[in-house]
């Protein structure tokens, strides 16, 4: 009678386990739907564009090459997502500015394809990127929404500034709060044509917890400078301050950019700032109305990371892998010269 008992509760317990396991990834692709479908991206390239829904098959053979060492049940979560859209197809994009492409405030939702290819590159070229991510949404200028299949956590990055932190702990957290802030309104499109969310207080103290923790991270070991060297320059007001030196070799484009936006009257004279909301809205602002090609994203300057960064910077499309470069050496910098939240620096070269 104890056996009996003993097996039908386990039993019950396995019933139980995947009905819930069946509501969560019912949750998952409800809430992805009511966000594609929300007024807000009704008849915008961010949804009219969105690709077919792919089947198991199709998706595991499209994700072969990401797929070493990644946990299956954590895989299969991700995959509820594109059971509702294959996302936007990189190859379609071309000549569409990047905030018509917001499935959500600074990010489109990626096609698997771009998924694997994306990862191709971070893997090759970003000293922070994990092997566990993968990249469900892009900004299309260097900032992904990462999935980690080894925990299930939902991470934000910001390749060029080699920063990332944890979002929300699964995906169905993270659009069910997109998808409630949706519903209620947090979520608009602004005077400048960009979605984008509105600020509360709590948003206002998590982003000073946040600050503090990225200005008391080591984002890279070691004291090497690598590609950036530091000098001390007297600045305008005779006040001494780092000065950034840029190693072009692996983005020459980037350094073009900046030599462009120089040239035009844009300040050497930066102040940084490490509010990630407000550098991903300055971000927002100078290249929400670009268009790149497939394998580029938008680079700017004076950077998103200042207070000089935002509405009016100078941009260019480049290959993301010269985003990551310098990603690379501008966190180097920051972190060796011990330039922190509203601390200057002066642009030396290129």
């Amino acid at each position: 009678m104890t056996r009996s008992i003993i097996v039908i509760v386990s039993f019950a317990m396995w019933i139980a386990f995947l009905m819930y396991k069946a509501s969560e990834r019912y949750e998952i692709q409800q809430n992805l739907k009511f966000i594609i479908k929300h007024p807000l991206n009704k008849d915008r390239p961010a949804t009219t564009l969105l690709g077919t829904p792919l089947s198991v098959l199709q998706e595991y053979f499209t994700l072969q090459p990401v797929l070493n060492n990644i946990d299956t049940f954590h895989l299969n979560q991700l995959l509820q997502v594109y059971q509702v859209t294959d996302g936007l197809k990189a190859s379609e994009l071309d000549g569409v500015p990047i905030k018509d492409l917001w499935l959500l405030p600074g990010y489109y939702m990626m096609s698997l394809e771009e998924v694997v290819d994306t990862c191709a590159v971070l893997r090759r070229t970003s000293d922070v990127w994990n092997l566990a991510w993968l990249p469900i949404f892009s900004s299309r200028s260097g900032d992904f929404i990462v999935y980690d299949t080894n925990n299930g956590h939902v991470y934000e990055m910001l390749t060029k500034e080699s920063l990332e932190w944890e979002v929300a702990p699964s995906l169905q957290h993270f659009l069910g709060n997109l998808a409630q802030k949706f519903s209620t309104g947090r979520i608009h499109i602004d005077e400048h044509g960009l979605m984008t969310e509105k600020a509360n207080a709590n948003n206002a103290q998590n982003n000073d917890d946040r600050e503090d923790e990225i200005s008391n991270t080591l984002l890279f070991p070691g004291d090497s400078m690598n590609h950036v060297r530091a000098e001390i320059l007297q600045n305008e007001e005779n006040v001494e301050v780092p000065n950034l030196i840029f190693a072009c070799t692996n983005m020459p484009n980037i350094c073009q950019n900046i030599k462009n936006a120089i040239n035009s009257g844009k300040t050497r004279n930066l102040q940084r700032i490490t509010d990630p909301d407000q550098i991903k809205k300055n971000r927002q602002n100078a290249c929400g109305h670009v268009s790149c090609k497939k394998g580029d994203s938008c680079d700017e300057y004076p950077f998103a990371s200042t207070s000089q960064g935002g509405t009016g910077a100078t941009t260019m499309c480049v290959p993301l892998s010269e985003n990551n470069s310098q990603g690379g050496q501008l966190a180097r910098f920051y972190r060796l010269n011990k330039v922190g939240d509203k601390d200057f620096f002066y642009m030396q070269s290129p």
